[in-house]
């Protein structure tokens, strides 16, 4: 068994008990996963992917996912966990800066942001609309010239394409 089928076990066992809309939370993961894929990522960036809300909404521990997946994959988790605030624009202002040190990070929040814009784009306006809005500060945030750009820019493109795609339909 590979690191990518063992984290899924670890994913759905540990989000056993959420939802993402209305299916299992595993669907989102999936989706996740499925776009690191598609845009040829690396199994460290792919493992991520898996575990991206492992710390965030279970009992998993930064611990817990060094011992399983090794010091890199529980980094890059660890960066794009959200921190700690009275509202989602604090959250975000607050562990942006811990992503934007990460380039693998930076990553795999752009492909859990790409699989939000989608589904909420077909089954959640209200919501797609928010990450329209917040759009602008994701790349203020994240875009750096420190990052590997031939790696980074695959995910920041396919992220741009459905923004200027849904803008063309408005």
């Amino acid at each position: 068994m590979n690191n990518k089928e063992r984290a899924l076990l670890v994913a759905k066992k540990a989000h056993a008990n959420q939802t993402y809309d209305i299916y299992p939370y595993i669907f989102h993961i999936k989706q996740v996963v499925r776009i690191a894929e598609e845009l040829g990522y690396d199994e460290s960036i792919i493992v991520a992917s898996v575990l991206h809300d492992a710390l965030e909404d279970t009992e998993l521990s930064f611990n817990d996912l060094k011992k399983a997946f090794g010091e890199e994959v529980a980094e890059i988790v660890y960066c794009v966990t959200d921190e700690l605030g009275r509202n989602r624009k604090e959250r975000k202002e607050k562990t942006y800066p811990k992503i934007q040190g990460n380039w693998k990070a930076t990553v795999v929040k752009i492909c859990d942001r790409i699989a939000n814009m989608e589904h909420s784009n077909l089954y959640n306006q209200k919501l797609f609309s928010t990450y329209q809005k917040e759009y602008d500060d994701l790349v203020k945030n994240l875009k750096s010239d420190d990052h590997p750009q031939n790696e980074v820019n695959k995910a920041w493109r396919r992220l741009e394409d459905i923004i200027s795609e849904t803008s063309m339909e408005c």
